[in-house]
């Protein structure tokens, strides 16, 4: 598995440096209020965005986790309160 992994990457990568090849002239975007960026190279601004929205999934995945740990407590405390619940009546049944 780790050789496939490694020649997936490395593939991956040849097709980063010739699409950095292939678009290399500089490039302005354009935003409302009629702002416009310095201008960089097109593969560039791919890479930043790219890059922007692993940074972006990376915080909304440690931010579910976080979440779902909650969650994970709070049933994890939920159930031992049933389960003490069901221990005291076992016991009320057994003295009557």
């Amino acid at each position: 598995m780790g050789l496939v992994r490694g020649i997936v990457f490395f593939l991956l990568l040849l097709a980063g440096i010739g699409f950095a090849i292939q678009n290399d002239l500089p490039v302005s975007l354009k935003y409302y209020f009629d702002w416009v960026t310095p201008p960089l190279p097109l593969f560039l601004w791919a890479f930043l965005f790219l890059f922007l929205g692993l940074l972006l999934s990376a915080v909304w995945a440690f931010l579910s986790k976080i979440a779902l740990h909650s969650r994970i407590r709070l049933s994890r405390r939920s159930i031992a309160e049933l389960e003490r619940e069901r221990d005291r009546l076992r016991e009320e049944k057994k003295l009557s």
